[in-house]
């Protein structure tokens, strides 16, 4: 078993968080990870991306060559990766920040519009974004439990913002599921 996950979108979105928080999960459900990040020069705004790889063998290279699963919360991101080769690379796109029709492309049926930011709004958490992703990036990767991401939170966030961000999970998952 071997998944190659990249989260890409702009600076503060939490992207990176995210693909170190999906690693930590996966080491602690007995598998291996290794996650690469690249960010602009800007702390806020630019380009930021992450990469991981969850797999049950040793990872001999840590960058993404073959992706599984794109998530791309913004319109930078998203341009970088409309010409993924992987016929069974599914890309996640944030379609409330990304106006597809306007950039004239014809995306076929890898290509999924989900409107992230939105949900997360009516969740009452706007920069739970990241682990709205996370959710969507679980639901894809089997052998990640629930459980152990519960417990990543818990450790990461505080108790003050520990349940909006288990819920934006739970939604994230069960919103992934219908996906994949």
């Amino acid at each position: 078993m071997r998944f190659e996950v990249i989260f890409a979108g702009i600076g503060g979105q939490g992207v990176i968080l995210a693909g170190t928080l999906l690693g930590e999960a996966a080491v602690r459900c007995g598998l291996k990870a290794t996650q690469t990040q690249a960010y602009g020069v800007s702390a806020r705004g630019g380009f930021t991306k992450t990469d991981l790889i969850v797999s049950d063998e040793e990872i001999l290279y840590p960058y993404s060559l073959n992706p599984d699963l794109i998530i791309a919360l913004a319109e930078e991101a998203f341009v970088r990766y409309i010409d993924v080769d992987k016929d069974t690379c599914k890309v996640i796109y944030d379609s409330g920040l990304i106006d597809v029709d306007s950039l004239g492309l014809g995306l076929d049926k890898r290509f999924v519009g989900v409107p992230i930011t939105n949900m997360a709004i009516e969740l009452g958490s706007p920069r739970s974004v990241n682990i709205l992703s996370l959710g969507i990036a679980v639901s894809f990767i089997k052998d990640i439990s629930f459980d152990a991401l519960r417990e990543i939170l818990s450790e990461t966030f505080s108790a003050n913002t520990l349940e909006k961000n288990i819920e934006a999970l739970s939604k994230g998952m069960e919103l992934g599921k219908s996906i994949f």
